[in-house]
């Protein structure tokens, strides 16, 4: 099948869709969470909040940091050093639009400063993407996810490189 028919065929596919939805015979939200799915497939990132953060509380990042730290997380976290960070600071119109309005944290950059222990997080000013350090006797709430690689293929090869 050549390209063109691929995207004939994937424009109806759409159409027809887009009709089940508006006529009521397809749930909106399970079309929202397959195209996510589709999205989320292409990252190497996602991001993250704490169950606490989910459910609109707000959460101390001494606790999240014990979180974090966790089995489930390792190698997953970013970093300032990462490419992808680097990217954004760099070139801030590839800044993805789903971190602008949040506090984007990097639990694999943390620092004590003047006996305080902060972490990085990226925040958008509108034109750069610019680096905050937050001490973690602060609270946060759903406005400040986590920056994880998404699966654990990404994760493993994140590990591979962290191992000297």
């Amino acid at each position: 099948m050549s390209s063109g028919n691929q995207y004939e065929r994937l424009f109806k596919l759409w159409a027809t869709v887009s009709k089940l939805v508006v006529d009521g015979k397809r749930s909106i939200g399970r079309v929202i969470d397959a195209l996510q799915q589709i999205v989320d497939e292409a990252r190497s990132w996602k991001l993250d909040l704490h169950p606490t953060q989910e459910d609109g509380e707000v959460i101390q990042g001494w606790d999240l940091e014990k979180y974090y730290d966790g089995p489930e997380f390792k190698g997953r976290h970013y970093s300032l050093e990462s490419p992808e960070v680097k990217g954004w600071i760099r070139d801030p119109t590839t800044y993805p639009d789903e971190f602008k309005g949040k506090a984007v944290f990097l639990w694999e950059s943390r620092r004590w400063f003047s006996g305080f222990r902060k972490v990085a997080c990226l925040a958008w000013d509108g034109r750069h993407v610019g680096v905050r350090w937050c001490w973690l006797g602060h609270g946060w709430h759903r406005l400040g996810p986590a920056l994880l690689a998404s699966n654990s293929k990404q994760s493993e090869a994140r590990l591979e490189q962290a191992i000297p």
